[in-house]
């Protein structure tokens, strides 16, 4: 899970697993107040992204929760009928946080329906989801701190984003144009050191399938 801070607001885009609550929002507290949460950005509905998200709407009860416009039937049996303001976007949608702003991309089935990315365009960071993912943990935290995790990058890869590798390449258009500082999955290393590389792996692994 990510924050971004800005001069009118804070966005929290997506949350944690609920077995993992009490340390997320222990985080969270160190960094922000509640009030301060303009908008809570769900990417991916699935379990470990949205585990957190009804506690945290209870205690940020103003913040609007945004997801992609494949994602309300989704939020509506996650959080089982509550009442809940939301708000669909789209590629081409922004959102202001005063200086910062936030922008999204539709990039659906990657690996579910409701799948987006968002893009943090002032500090030009790509808050991924689970593209560019992998299942691999390290205390260091970023690509060029963590050693070599090619083969648990490849690999989730294949088991995760193989069988929509032609919504991953869809997808991949949208990334091409922007500036990539930063790329930040919600599993495994932070990209911080040539994101642009893990871009075009993607593009070479997608290809390659769609040719075997």
């Amino acid at each position: 899970a990510y924050l971004v801070r800005g001069s009118e607001g804070v966005a929290v885009i997506d949350t944690v697993k609920e077995e993992f609550s009490d340390a997320f929002f222990s985080r969270l507290e160190s960094v922000a107040r509640y009030d301060e949460i303009k908008v809570i950005v769900l990417n991916h509905l699935e379990p470990d992204h949205s585990g957190a998200l009804p506690e945290l709407m209870r205690r940020a009860p103003q913040a609007q929760v945004l997801i992609s416009k494949k994602a309300p039937v989704m939020l509506k049996a996650l959080l089982k009928g509550k009442d809940f303001i939301f708000k669909t976007v789209t590629t081409g949608d922004h959102i202001s946080l005063g200086d910062r702003t936030l922008s999204f991309l539709h990039t659906p089935f990657l690996h579910w329906p409701d799948t987006q990315c968002t893009y943090l365009e002032e500090e030009q960071i790509l808050f991924s989801g689970d593209i560019f993912g992998c299942h691999f943990c390290d205390n260091r935290m970023f690509n060029d701190r963590v050693g070599d995790f090619r083969f648990s990058f490849d690999y989730y890869y294949a088991h995760i984003m193989r069988p929509f590798k032609t919504h991953m390449l869809k997808a991949l258009e949208l990334i091409d144009p922007l500036d990539l500082k930063l790329i930040a999955p919600t599993h495994g290393p932070v990209l911080r050191d040539n994101p642009r590389n893990y871009v075009e792996r993607y593009r070479q692994l997608s290809s390659a399938t769609l040719h075997s």
